[in-house]
């Protein structure tokens, strides 16, 4: 079960779409949506998420277990990803609805509440895609193909979804100098999104299904859900220094990426002065880099095997992502609104994308590596607790994220609800300034990368003779 045909790993990408629109929908379109359009303090707007994004990761490691150990005729995984689908298309749609008249409270209630159902849905559905991923193939170089058709689809199509919803149903209008700020176009997009995450879950699903006879089943007895077995299992994938360091390292850039990503509307409306054509726009370099970046990893992690590959691309990553607004800031770029601007935006964000495209995929075949190295070690197949503990990483980094930027946003003080003209100069600076916090905590997550110990050689080594390097990198 080394290849697969392009029909299935194309209906295995597809899946990670939801997810896509999800994460890209909470960072440019909800957390804006809730602060600038309602009005709902943006330490509110950043507890809310960040209180959801809490509960979804200790939740992650419960659907890993459950998951794992699940026994149906259609397999582990499958189960969960089609009872997803409906609640997590319901739930995405409520959360742009919240009934008129809402003070503060009432917003922070709601955000939070359909915040966490969201999470909850997306959490069934995509801890099991994740482990379906690494069980697909156990050939290391496949492997990076399957997850460069993920990581495509996931960037690639969240980011085209969002930018077609913002140009499609934000338009420019007398009232509303950038069309994000009208209130009217959001329950648009959330229908518009809401039935594109469940086509494509559902289509993902039964693109795969035909692989499930082939697919590792549980390692044991089925036996009643435990929540001490289910953090057991996550002790022991701790004992294993490369999910070490790949945890802390997902855990801190992904505190880093929520910043950044979480203020990038505010960022490129109030610092830059974007359209919502040009906000639209803005995100094609970014999936065509991703897209460029993905392609090329197989061959990077051929030349260079995949640790060196990911602590490259994320230094680039982190380093164009900044240096437009630190350019700025030292009075080295144009200033908003000149035509030089726009283009040399787009430019940062095509490398930022190529190299983000890169690291994402080189993670996540690592990730697999790491699964494949635990059996060895262990005898046990753990890719749901493993995934899940990924996607804990992920999301309690961005819980932290989404704090930072929501109380940065209080804390210099950032008007709610106005119009761009209206904002004074030294606010705009003060935000481009908050958005850098992100820097840092990327160059910590990078250092954490190295204390990776699989490369190809082990790999194999292990394949071979998967005791005799146990005790070795444990």
């Amino acid at each position: 079960m080394n290849k697969l045909n392009l029909q299935t790993k194309f209906a295995y990408g597809v899946g990670q779409v939801a997810e896509g629109i999800k994460s890209r929908g909470f960072d440019y379109i909800a957390f804006f949506y809730f602060t600038q359009v309602l009005g709902l303090s943006g330490s509110l707007a950043g507890v809310a998420v960040a209180i959801a994004l809490i509960f979804d990761a200790v939740s992650d490691p419960v659907a890993g277990h459950v998951s794992d150990h699940w026994h149906s005729p259609l397999g582990r995984r499958h189960p969960f990803m089609y009872a997803a689908a409906l609640p997590l298309a319901v739930f995405w749609f409520l959360l742009y609805f919240p009934p008129d008249g809402l003070g503060q409270t009432g917003l922070f209630c709601w955000f939070l509440a359909f915040a966490v159902l969201v999470r909850a849905s997306m959490t069934l559905y995509h801890v099991p895609h994740m482990a379906l991923g690494a069980e697909l193939s156990d050939d290391y170089s496949e492997r990076t193909s399957i997850v460069a058709w993920r990581s495509f689809f996931g960037m690639v199509g969240g980011l085209v979804v969002i930018g077609a919803g913002i140009y499609v149903f934000f338009p420019e209008s007398d009232e509303f100098s950038n069309g994000l700020l009208n209130p009217a176009g959001y329950p648009k997009f959330a229908i518009f999104s809401a039935l594109i995450m469940f086509v494509t879950i559902w289509y993902s699903a039964w693109g795969t299904r035909k692989q499930i006879p082939y697919l590792p089943g549980p390692s044991e007895a089925a036996k009643p859900f435990s929540l001490r077995d289910t953090y057991a299992e996550f002790g022991l994938a701790w004992q294993n220094r490369s999910f070490r360091a790949l945890f802390v390292g997902f855990s801190l850039f992904g505190i880093s990426i929520s910043v950044g990503s979480t203020l990038s509307t505010h960022v490129n409306i109030f610092f830059w002065g974007f359209s919502v054509a040009q906000l639209s726009t803005l995100l094609i370099p970014i999936a065509a880099g991703f897209v460029v970046g993905a392609a090329a990893s197989r061959k990077l992690h051929e030349r260079f095997d995949k640790k060196p590959t990911l602590v490259v691309s994320a230094l680039i990553s982190t380093t164009m992502g900044s240096l437009a607004v630190i350019g700025r800031s030292l009075g080295l770029m144009p200033e908003a609104g000149s035509p030089a601007v726009f283009p040399t935006v787009l430019t940062f964000l095509s490398l930022v994308g190529i190299a983000a495209g890169v690291a994402y995929t080189s993670a996540g075949s690592m990730m697999a590596d790491v699964a494949q190295d635990q059996f060895a070690r262990t005898g046990r197949a753990q890719q749901g607790i493993l995934f899940a503990a990924v996607a804990f990483a992920g999301k309690a980094g961005s819980a932290g994220g989404h704090f930072l930027a929501g109380v940065g946003i209080d804390l210099i003080n950032f008007p709610l609800k106005s119009d761009p003209e209206d904002v004074a100069p030294y606010l705009i600076t003060r935000l481009g300034i908050l958005s850098l916090v992100a820097v840092p905590v990327a160059m910590a997550g990078i250092w954490s990368y190295t204390y990776y110990g699989i490369n190809r050689a082990t790999f194999e080594t292990d394949a071979q003779h998967p005791t005799q390097t146990e005790a070795s990198r444990l």
